[in-house]
């Protein structure tokens, strides 16, 4: 596969830094090089201004339509007013946020919404629709601690605190009105707070994020002599990969101390070094994002930065990890993340572990109280290190007790799975280093890999993989510990054209970066050899159905900005049925054992049926039912790895189908929900012992006392297609 320019876009005469805008094409998947040099929030400007189209044709719309989904409490809006809202509670948030924030970061935003606006002659986005997508990483972080809470701790003084943050949002004037973007131009009255708290506000059943894993091996460990510092960036906005971005960033003009730094991010990013990426002086970074239940908005005060922007001050500034770290020591954090940096000259990396919150003394203290909280905690510098996405440090990790930690879950399943990512990650970055082998095309290898550590290192398409079904970006920045040797090179996947293709199986491009000329050169292209043909095209499925289900669009191409109709879900949910039927077919006929894609659609066929009558309601359950059957004998078959959480969730959920079909299969009932309590006791036992068990074991105790009692109106979670539950 060729790798090589295609153009260089014309510079308008208004731009206000030196940038030049250059497209380049990995077979046919174009993508984009930002060479830039000047102040930042004339770097923000030009951004907007040169990928203006991009910016309002790439992710934008897919973050936008998820915060408008996400605090749609209105389910009697007409089809028409589809495009017309952005919730109170995240107009309120974000502002919030944004407002505490450094005066240099809300700069820099107003700029690049300025330089889009000039950018488009009709935009479709609104300023303000613009300035919350630039904050709404660590608010998506915000809400759903905030749903955590709410759903699990309602009597809490810090659900009442935080409630009250809600209810004001309904008077302040004006952030606590809904606001439209400019193509609708329709006002919507404020969202009633009962609503809001009835739907899990800010965040739509189980969210979506934390699945990236990363790793580093210092130049003496691998086979060529350079650094390697590794991660896959995956989030569910699949459109990330319409128009990637690597940038070149040069902000010495506003103070000559500063370092260049090479970033890779997407149209519209206005921290690209938030993701990940490299300096001049050998330092790299990538970020890792927690869940918390310890969050905080800020307070107006400037001394706030998005963790994202905190990371890319660490590129721009930081020439020893020493100097990374009190980087960050140096702001205030909203909410909980690990930033991973290595140092190719001292061969060495740590994680920096980071959260912020409010502590109110009381229900009736007024917001804003001088409450903060601060945890930085840095790891031991080491010359190989992999990181996932649960903290470590012994003061922030997860003992299931909300308010003494500083991190949580949000199921078993993402307990089990951040850990076998840990795990597979560390056994082959091991292997690879000892005999020396780990270079770039094994690099990669290591970010596709489909293996589950928790069943046993069993070839699986996606759940406990380090390779997911939302895998967006892999990236590898290779520094050379000569820093006057040069030799830097950074390495990222570009996407498919068919947007479908799991992001560590798309093609890897390589630049070796001109630090002094700010510029790059084509190194080639790897693709990933982990999966066949066959597996790829069951993944390739499997992908499209979590993008329908997760990710649903109108008629018309366009992203729901609300929350779809029950008529408009099942429509979607045949969709999404569609395709499972789809991978099934194709892993079968690859020879693949691999439960993943029977028990999502086994999931699907069953919410399906409940919304459907007569011919078809049977029909769902019956398929329903032969999936789970097929499942429960991969589960009794030793030559099939297997979790006992699985297990549990497989017996539960036949019993549940079984409860709402004919009555040849209710005698089953009892015999399958014993089965799985009997396996939901062993994995308390195994994973948390004598100590408190997971929420998540809670609910699902729950679950099954529903299936027992209420039979087929018995209610389930939602679908996760991200860790297969």
């Amino acid at each position: 596969m060729s790798l090589r320019h295609v153009e260089t876009r014309e510079t308008p005469a208004d731009c206000r830094a030196e940038s030049r805008l250059d497209v380049w094409r990995a077979g046919d998947k174009p993508f984009y090089v930002l060479s830039q040099r000047g102040r930042f929030r004339d770097l923000c400007y030009d951004h907007g201004r040169l990928l203006a189209a991009e910016l309002e044709d790439g992710v934008f719309p897919e973050i936008l339509a998820t915060i408008a989904g996400d605090v749609d409490a209105s389910p009697s809006l007409e089809t028409g007013l589809v495009d017309s809202l952005q919730g109170a509670f995240f107009n309120r948030l974000s502002e919030d946020v944004l407002r505490s924030c450094s005066d240099e970061f809300r700069r820099g935003v107003e700029a690049l919404e300025t330089g889009y606006l000039r950018g488009c002659d009709r935009p479709r986005f609104g300023g303000k629709a613009v300035q919350h997508a630039c904050v709404a990483i660590d608010g998506g972080n915000i809400a759903t601690g905030f749903t955590r809470i709410r759903n699990y701790r309602a009597r809490s003084r810090e659900y009442a605190f935080w409630r009250n943050y809600v209810t004001t949002a309904l008077t302040d004037t004006p952030a606590g009105r809904s606001y439209a973007d400019t193509a609708a131009h329709s006002p919507h009255e404020a969202v009633p707070l009962a609503d809001w708290l009835a739907r899990h506000t800010g965040a739509r059943g189980r969210r979506a994020g934390m699945g990236c894993t990363g790793f580093w091996a210092a130049p003496d460990l691998t086979a060529d002599g350079l650094g390697l510092h590794a991660r896959n960036f995956d989030g569910a906005f699949f459109d990330w990969n319409r128009y990637p971005v690597v940038s070149l960033i040069d902000e010495r003009p506003d103070d000559p101390s500063y370092l260049r730094y090479a970033a890779v991010g997407t149209a519209g990013l206005i921290y690209p070094g938030g993701i990940n990426g490299m300096n001049e002086a050998g330092l790299a970074v990538s970020l890792h994002q927690m869940s918390t239940v310890n969050f905080t908005v800020g307070d107006g005060s400037g001394a706030y930065d998005l963790a994202p922007y905190v990371q890319q001050r660490i590129l721009r500034q930081a020439r020893t990890l020493d100097e990374a770290v009190d980087i960050v020591r140096d702001r205030r954090h909203f909410a909980s993340w690990t930033i991973f940096v290595s140092h190719a000259p001292s061969g060495r990396a740590l994680r920096i572990e980071i959260n912020g919150a409010e502590r109110p003394a009381d229900e009736f203290q007024r917001l804003f109280g001088d409450t903060y909280v601060k945890r930085i905690e840095a790891s031991a510098p080491a010359e190989r290190m992999v990181q996932t996405n649960h903290f470590l440090a012994d003061k922030l990790k997860e003992r299931h007790a909300f308010f003494d930690d500083a991190h949580f879950t949000s199921s078993v399943g993402k307990w089990l799975e951040t850990r076998a990512r840990m795990t597979t990650a560390t056994t082959r970055l091991t292997e690879a280093t000892d005999a020396k082998t780990l270079d770039t095309p094994n690099a990669l290898a290591l970010l596709a890999d489909h293996h589950d550590a928790a069943a046993g290192g069993a070839q699986r398409s996606f759940g406990r993989t380090i390779c997911k079904a939302y895998s967006l970006m892999s990236s590898l920045m290779r520094a050379h510990p000569d820093r006057d040797a040069g030799g830097d090179e950074l390495w990222f996947t570009v996407g498919a054209t068919g947007g479908v293709t799991p992001g560590p199986h798309t093609p890897l491009v390589g630049f070796g970066i001109d630090w002094e000329k700010l510029q790059v050169t084509g190194k080639g292209v790897e693709v990933a050899t982990t999966a066949s043909e066959g597996e790829l095209t069951a993944m390739r499925a499997y992908v499209s159905a979590f993008q329908a289900h997760d990710r649903p669009r109108q008629p018309d191409g366009q992203f729901f900005r609300r929350q779809p109709t029950a008529a408009e879900m099942q429509k979607i949910r045949h969709v999404a049925l569609a395709e499972l039927d789809r991978a099934v077919a194709a892993a079968e006929a690859t020879g693949l054992s691999d439960p993943t894609f029977r028990y999502i659609r086994a999931r699907l066929r069953h919410a399906a049926a409940l919304a459907s009558s007569g011919t078809e309601r049977t029909q769902l359950l019956n398929g329903a039912g032969e999936d789970w059957a097929r499942l429960r004998g991969m589960s009794a078959d030793n030559g099939v790895a297997m979790t006992d959480w699985e297990r549990a969730l497989i017996h539960l959920l036949s019993a549940a189908t079984a409860a709402a079909g004919d009555r040849g299969q209710q005698d089953k009932v009892a015999d399958w929900l014993e089965a799985g309590g009997a396996y939901l006791k062993q994995v308390a036992q195994a994973e948390f012992g004598d100590g408190p068990v997971h929420q998540d074991i809670k609910t699902w105790r729950k679950v099954m006392a529903s299936i027992d009692a209420d039979g087929p109106d018995a209610e389930l979670p939602e679908i996760d297609f991200v860790t297969v539950e």
